[in-house]
């Protein structure tokens, strides 16, 4: 699954989260679903782990967002996690995404 391929398609995206949860299953299986402001969230194998370190040396402040136990906003966008499952803002900078995918570990 390519994430970068997945973010980059839903930034050019303009039309409804149905339709975009469509096209993105198409390219990705792993596509779980698509939020109202067409961010997206995609299953893994295994458990999803991200270094909070990281994440707050790249500008990121943690934040609650249900029903994901760990949220990191952006000045732009955000990400979350939560067991197999990442939800990744359309809004997010590509660099910052970028290097937040270089951080992903996932479990199994």
């Amino acid at each position: 699954m390519d994430l970068l391929k997945l973010y980059r398609m839903a930034r050019e995206f303009d039309g409804s989260p149905a339709e975009l949860q469509s096209l993105l299953r198409e390219e990705s299986e792993d596509v779980v679903s698509v939020g109202d402001d067409l961010s997206f969230v995609v299953r893994f194998p295994g458990e999803v782990r991200l270094s909070e370190d990281a994440l707050a040396e790249i500008g990121g402040r943690k934040r609650k967002l249900y029903p994901f136990r760990n949220a990191w906003f952006f000045e732009r966008g955000y990400i979350a996690w939560d067991g197999r499952f990442l939800r990744i803002s359309r809004e997010i900078d590509e660099n910052v995404l970028k290097k937040i995918l270089a951080s992903l570990n996932v479990d199994g």
